[in-house]
C-alpha cells in the first residue's frame, strides 16, 4: 500500500504539494474535481484494479502557515484490490465518518507531519502506514449492497455510511469500476453526484434526510403554477370546441341559402 501526503510549511516559499509526488490515479482521474478539497472530503474509489482512499482537509493542531491559518492535511492511499486492503481502507474510511474517531484520526495523522525537509514539511510514513485508530475498527464481509444512494452530508448519513463499510464489502462489476465508489464532500450539487456515478455520495447540496436514488425519477407533484398552466391550457380547448360547434353549422346554413 502507497501513502501519499499533501501539507506544507511555514513560509510561502513552501506552498501545498504532495510526497513522495502527487498520486498518479488522482491525478489522472482528477478526482480532485469530484471534492470541495479545501474542506473535510473522502473519496473512496476502484481505478485501474487498485482501491484508492483520499481523505482532505484534516487540520493541523499547533501547525499554521506564515499568515497563522492552520495547515490542512490530506491523505491517499493506493493500493492493489484485494481483500486485505479493501478491509483496511473501509476501516480508515469509517474512522473518518464517525465524529467520535475523527478527531483521533486526524491527530494521528497530524503528529506524523512536520515542519522541515526540503519542502517545508515531512512525513513519517510509517507512522501513516499503522494508524491506531483504523485498529478500532472490525470490518466484516457481507455481500456487497449494489444499490446507489446519495444524501445530504449530516451526522446521521455519515454514521449510517460508516456502518455499512464495516459491515459490507465494497460492490464490484462494470458499474463500479474506474469510478468513485463513495464520495462525501461540502459543495458538490446532486447531479454532480450523479454524473461521477458515486455508490454513496452525501454533499452538503443534497436535499432531504434520507437517502435516495439518483437514478429513481422524481414523484415530486407538479408545481402549482404548472398545474394552473395546464387547467389554463385546458379551458382554452373547451372555448375553442364550443365555439366551433356553434359558428361552423351557421357557415354551413349560410352557403346553402345563399343566391347562386
Amino acid at each position: 500500500m502507497k501513502i501519499y501526503v499533501q501539507s506544507r510549511g511555514l513560509s510561502q516559499d513552501y506552498d501545498y504539494c504532495w510526497l513522495p509526488e502527487v498520486p498518479p490515479i488522482l491525478k489522472k482521474y482528477r478526482i480532485n474535481d469530484l471534492i470541495q478539497s479545501e474542506s473535510p472530503s473522502l473519496v473512496l474509489g476502484r481505478y485501474e484494479n487498485q482501491l484508492i482512499l483520499l481523505i482532505t482537509g484534516l487540520e493541523a493542531s499547533e501547525r499554521a502557515d506564515v499568515q497563522r491559518r492552520k495547515i490542512r492535511n490530506s491523505v491517499a492511499w493506493v493500493g492493489e484490490d484485494n481483500q486485505e486492503n479493501e478491509e483496511k481502507l473501509r476501516a480508515i474510511a469509517a474512522c473518518a465518518l464517525q465524529d467520535k474517531l475523527k478527531e483521533t484520526l486526524q491527530d494521528e495523522i497530524d503528529q506524523a507531519v512536520t515542519f522541515g525537509g526540503e519542502f517545508g514539511f515531512q512525513v513519517a510514513f510509517e507512522d501513516i502506514s499503522q494508524l491506531s485508530v483504523a485498529e478500532t475498527i472490525t470490518t466484516r464481509s457481507f455481500p456487497a449492497k449494489v444499490d446507489k444512494k446519495i444524501g445530504k452530508n449530516s451526522k446521521n448519513l455519515r454514521d449510517n455510511l460508516a456502518y455499512d463499510l464495516e459491515e459490507s464489502c465494497l460492490p464490484k462489476g462494470n458499474d463500479f469500476n474506474n469510478t468513485p465508489l463513495v464520495i462525501v464532500t461540502g459543495i458538490k450539487s446532486e447531479n454532480a453526484l450523479k454524473q461521477a456515478g458515486v455508490w454513496r455520495g452525501l454533499s452538503n447540496l443534497v436535499q432531504g434526510e434520507g437517502w435516495k436514488d439518483p437514478y429513481k425519477k422524481s414523484l415530486t407533484p407538479e408545481p402549482e403554477y404548472a398545474l394552473s398552466n395546464q387547467t389554463h391550457k385546458q379551458n382554452n380547448a373547451l372555448v375553442y370546441l364550443l365555439v366551433s360547434s356553434i359558428l361552423i353549422p351557421i357557415a354551413i346554413a349560410l352557403l346553402l341559402f345563399l343566391p347562386k
